[in-house]
């Protein structure tokens, strides 16, 4: 009895040592796995906080190594295609390094259809961002002097106040056939000024000032100025004194009469308009002071914007190149483009005469 007792007693005293040693073995293992589960956790960690690391220095490179980019342009319905085939040049034309945010000013009256046509344009450069803003009634009443004119050209008087975020802004018309890249135009100075305009020729009367007299058509606007000192409201100060009494001005004139000590000149390249040697040397006899001659010449060698104007009494094109019916290069180029939209056959439609044999064009950029 004792005997069986004793090895009873001897069979636990194994059976614990067994579990002892079974148990010091899995908490060794236990322990080791967890050592390693914390040296894979630190691991990951050190490569998340990496990650994080070198994205934020990549964010940083990649904003530096981009240049951003402001453009507005205004339009009613009907100036719909000829605001497509501006947008397109600029699209295709920019750098690669260079992001452009557009702001488009439209009236009332622009449908969501041809809305989402400009909104297509992007797949040519998706280096881009469009926002539009409606207008409204915000120049309901308003009357332009000129008759072929709408009051949608006001719109651009309202930019300050319309886009707060933004300091500084390239604005175009929508009859400009751009051919580079508009970001050395963005970087100009503009201390102490509101406007940066090209030189226009005036022989009107009723111009002040005519030797500091610019085209609103193409202007780099100081936003941040213009909002601290309420510029628009000195601008419809100014209208309704004069419409008060009949007499009915533009923009252009408005800016220029009122403002004419916060405006500065653009270089020619970014938007003069020149037909023939001609037109550059009676410009030259009568504003000898106001280009230089290599700054005329890089104008018409290297253009970066060209504004048709279609000033008739200057010896300029009689009208614009979507309804000249006569064959002029400038034509060749502003359908290059429309060509480029998509919508050309409706281009096409709309403007009648507008189409040309467009596979026979050979278009060489940078010449005219």
């Amino acid at each position: 009895m004792n005997e069986k007792i004793k090895k009873i007693n001897s069979n636990k005293t194994k059976e614990s040592s067994f579990f002892i040693y079974i148990s010091m073995d899995t908490n060794k293992n236990s322990r080791t796995r967890i050592n390693l589960l914390k040296m894979i956790f630190l691991k990951i960690i050190i490569v998340f906080f990496g990650i994080i690391y070198y994205c934020i220095l990549h964010f940083k490179n990649f904003n530096k190594s981009f240049n951003y980019i402001h453009i507005a342009m205004s339009f009613n319905n009907n100036y719909t295609y000829v605001i497509m085939v501006s947008i397109t040049s600029i699209l295709i034309n920019s750098n690669n390094n260079t992001f452009i945010y557009f702001h488009f000013l439209i009236g009332n009256d622009v449908d969501s259809n041809n809305i989402n046509k400009i909104i297509s344009l992007q797949k040519l450069n998706f280096n881009s961002k469009f926002t539009f803003y409606k207008i409204g009634n915000k120049f309901k009443g308003w009357i332009h002097p000129r008759k072929k004119l709408t009051v949608a050209s006001f719109y651009r008087s309202i930019l300050g106040e319309t886009i707060k975020n933004v300091n500084k802004i390239i604005y175009l018309d929508g009859d400009t056939i751009i051919y580079n890249d508009l970001a050395e135009m963005y970087q100009l100075n503009m201390n102490n000024l509101y406007f940066r305009g090209i030189h226009q020729i005036m022989r009107k009367k009723n111009i002040i000032n005519k030797s500091k007299y610019i085209c609103a058509g193409v202007m780099l606007m100081n936003l941040k100025l213009i909002r601290k000192e309420n510029v628009f409201n000195k601008f419809k100060d100014y209208y309704y004194n004069y419409y008060n009494k009949g007499i009915y001005f533009d923009d252009q004139k408005i800016i220029n009469d009122l403002f004419k000590d916060k405006i500065g000149f653009l270089p020619p390249k970014y938007g003069m308009w020149f037909i023939n040697k001609n037109d550059i040397d009676n410009y030259k006899k009568k504003n000898p002071l106001i280009y230089t001659e290599q700054e005329i010449k890089e104008s018409i060698t290297k253009p970066v914007i060209r504004h048709i104007w279609g000033i008739t009494n200057e010896g300029f094109l009689k009208d614009k190149p979507w309804l000249l019916k006569k064959y002029f290069l400038i034509k060749e180029e502003w359908n290059y483009y429309a060509n480029k939209t998509g919508f050309y056959s409706e281009i096409c439609k709309f403007f009648n005469n507008a189409c040309i044999n467009i596979h026979k064009i050979i278009l060489k950029k940078n010449h005219i």
